[in-house]
């Protein structure tokens, strides 16, 4: 039997599954995706995914082991060579954390000693098949902005692979001024529910356009309004005694992650 060719939004051919393991246990499941700065490539997701510890607290996450991850297993797409990818099981890459030296590889950054939960890992020569983020964003959209109320899609794995290896798009909407910082810290809050599997998620704001933008000379086309606005990485009290849990999630502003390869490149 053939495999049938399935067409899927650009945005979700840019989030990732991703394993978590301290040597061959497995930890736990996120999300991840992939930018491209100065022709180099950058795997981002959580601080609190690759150093397996809460960034408010710097306590270790994993009760059952008490185990710091070691490596990352990102299941990607397997290139047929004609245009098209193929999702299998095998279908995946193992990122070390840490080098022979057991020092961390990835990049991270701290503002008045608390963590911004947003972790970046430089890809040497990616040899897989991946779709950047940036390229997934139709064009004409320079300007787009959001603003409070915006309806945003959380593009992540919930359930991990149980769903396949296609993200599930987990819709919310700005809940405080996103020109605001929360805390002194450069995320904004947005009003959703999401398991933990989303930790590292891109975020995006997606709407349809009233009508279709066309440039024939340039062969552009835009049917929607579309931006990559942020990375998840969980809700507030989620798993708290002393907060409530208000089904808020945070999001990390875009500016994060050039503020952070500002400090290391």
């Amino acid at each position: 039997m053939e495999d049938k060719i399935v067409e899927i939004n650009p945005y979700s051919q840019t989030s990732y599954c991703v394993e978590i393991f301290f040597n061959e246990t497995l930890l736990s499941t996120g999300t991840c995706f992939f930018i491209e700065r100065e022709n180099k490539t950058f795997l981002v997701t959580n601080w609190h995914i690759v150093t397996g510890r809460n960034a408010d607290t710097k306590e270790v996450i994993d009760t059952k082991y008490a185990a710091i991850p070691n490596k990352l297993r990102v299941y990607v797409p397997r290139d047929n060579g004609d245009g098209t990818a193929q999702y299998e099981d095998n279908s995946y890459i193992d990122i070390d954390l840490y080098d022979e030296n057991d020092e961390p590889l990835w990049y991270e950054k701290s503002i008045n000693d608390r963590m911004v939960d947003v972790a970046l890992l430089p890809i040497e020569n990616p040899d897989f098949c991946y779709m950047a983020i940036d390229a997934a964003e139709e064009p004409f959209n320079e300007n787009v902005k959001i603003e409070i109320t915006s309806e945003i899609y959380i593009i992540g794995f919930p359930f991990a692979k149980q769903t396949g290896y296609v993200p599930i798009w987990k819709k919310g909407s700005v809940a405080s001024e996103p020109l605001i910082d929360m805390e002194g810290l450069p995320y904004f809050y947005a009003d959703t529910a999401t398991k933990e599997g989303m930790s590292g998620s891109p975020v995006v704001f997606y709407k349809d356009r009233p009508a279709t933008i066309v440039n024939e000379q340039q062969r552009k086309i835009s049917r929607h309004w579309t931006k990559f606005v942020g990375i998840y990485s969980g809700r507030i009290g989620a798993n708290s005694d002393t907060r409530n849990d208000a089904q808020l999630g945070r999001i990390w502003k875009v500016s994060v992650i050039d503020d952070i390869l500002s400090d290391h490149m």
